[in-house]
């Protein structure tokens, strides 16, 4: 028991100095430690940044123009069955569609030929029997006008009675109804010719259009490429509708490609033909690739209120590394400068607490506007652990992280230079452990900091009493 009571009163004891421990480190001096950035001379490149999908820059759509079962498929180039992938050369055999309905009709074209050629043959025996008729027609009435117009001098007489005189005319007569007879049977023959030319005509019309039905059987690629979507199987029954249905899909040259880039309304007009793009792929993370802008599509597309537009983005693929439908994250390259100073963003929204300004510094005024009328931009370098002094600068373009700069003249800024971009707050050693270690590992309560000027100044907040330049 007294053992007990001997480690109670020591465990009391200990607590009790802890916390009179804990609750004393609160009251130690908080430490600042400039947040800084470093100023560096490099080549600054602004972009637009857009995602896309690759595509073949020319895909040619195979498809079916007759009804029927696929037989067979055809070989590539390797003397394999074509399938995904496959490398085929313009006129190859890609599938077969079975045929055998397709040559019945043939062989009822080529009777129907056959018949309207006999037809023919038929029609030009008529005509020429009928041309035959006519001249024979012609000269029985040139016969009968003669011996009429003999009749006619001689006249009715003791030489000519009445009746042999009504002959000559009757004959006459006849013979002109004969020529006319034979000169319609004439027309009636070469109407038959010509209806007769015509069915020939309609049957070897027929008979063509069968023949090339049966081509139509025999599916080929008009084109040299590659085999990017097959969409029937043997056995498969392909059915023929008012659109030719889609057997396979060949991209014709897949060392040249184009990426789809979807690109924001509000960067559109950074982009323009001809310009530079860069861009990576998620199968390659570590290689970077260059095309150039084709064209912009007029046509936007809207999705949950943003609008976009597609941009082709000719690209070189000489090695069949990118593949189509691969993701690709493109860089438009805006504008790109070599060797310039760059300044982290960052920088310029700091503002100093007046007894953080450099004594050197502190009476310098507001400098002149830039020329053209432009208002500098200021940013702070830091001079030692505790004190700035101010550069003023002409702030240029932005990449998103950085931006380009020119000093003014009479000002000094380096490459490796300093820059604050706020003030970090800590304890000393002491309170800090004392606080996080506390009694039994737990932490004690903090007092909030005092106001630090920079320190707890928002992005472009200016303190009040600050060094304003």
């Amino acid at each position: 028991m007294n053992a007990i009571l001997k480690w109670g009163g020591a465990a009391l004891i200990c607590a009790g100095g802890a916390g009179i421990w804990y609750f004393s480190g609160d009251e130690a001096v908080a430490q600042q430690q400039f947040r800084t950035v470093e100023v560096v001379q490099d080549d600054f490149v602004s972009k637009v940044q857009a995602t896309g999908t690759l595509e073949p820059q020319e895909l040619v759509d195979v498809g079916a123009q007759v009804t029927g079962e696929i037989k067979e498929f055809g070989v590539d180039v390797d003397g394999r069955p074509v399938d995904y992938g496959s490398e085929v050369k313009a006129g190859q055999l890609l599938a077969r569609i079975d045929d055998t309905i397709v040559e019945l009709d043939i062989k009822r074209a080529e009777a129907q030929v056959s018949q309207a050629q006999a037809q023919i043959l038929s029609s030009d025996a008529s005509v020429a029997q009928a041309k035959a008729s006519i001249s024979q027609a012609t000269a029985n009435k040139n016969k009968a006008d003669r011996d009429l117009a003999r009749a006619k001098n001689l006249g009715v007489g003791d030489a000519l009675s009445q009746m042999q005189y009504d002959q000559y005319v009757n004959a006459a007569e006849i013979a002109a109804a004969n020529l006319e007879s034979a000169t319609a049977q004439l027309q009636t023959a070469e109407a038959q010719q010509a209806s007769a030319l015509a069915q020939l005509q309609s049957a070897e019309a027929q008979l063509e259009s069968e023949l090339r039905n049966r081509d139509y059987t025999r599916i080929s690629t008009p084109v040299d490429g590659t085999i990017v979507v097959r969409q029937v199987n043997v056995g498969q029954t392909v059915v023929s509708s008012m659109n030719a249905t889609t057997l396979f899909l060949v991209a014709r040259d897949l060392s040249k490609m184009q990426i789809w880039a979807s690109v924001n309304e509000a960067d559109i007009a950074k982009v323009k033909p001809g310009q530079a793009v860069q861009y990576t792929v998620d199968a390659l993370p570590n290689e970077s690739f260059t095309g150039t802008v084709n064209k912009i599509r007029p046509n936007a597309t809207m999705s949950s209120n943003v609008v976009t537009y597609i941009v082709e983005v000719d690209i070189e693929n000489p090695e069949r590394k990118l593949l189509p439908y691969m993701s690709a994250n493109v860089n438009f390259i805006v504008k790109e400068v070599k060797d310039v100073l760059l300044v982290p963003d960052a920088a310029f929204d700091f503002r100093p607490m007046p007894e953080q300004i450099d004594e050197s510094a502190r009476g310098k005024q507001r400098g002149p506007r830039a020329e053209g009328g432009e208002r500098p931009s200021v940013v702070w370098r830091k001079v030692s652990d505790t004190t700035v002094a101010p550069v003023r600068v002409i702030k240029g373009d932005s990449d998103g992280s950085r931006s380009m700069v020119t000093v003014l003249e009479g000002e000094t800024l380096n490459a490796g230079d300093e820059l604050v971009t706020g003030v970090s707050v800590a304890m000393p050693k002491a309170a800090a452990g004392g606080k996080q270690g506390g009694l039994f590992g737990m932490n004690g309560p903090q007092r909030r900091q005092r106001g630090t000027g920079g320190a707890e100044a928002k992005p472009g907040q200016v303190d009040k009493g600050g060094f304003h330049p």
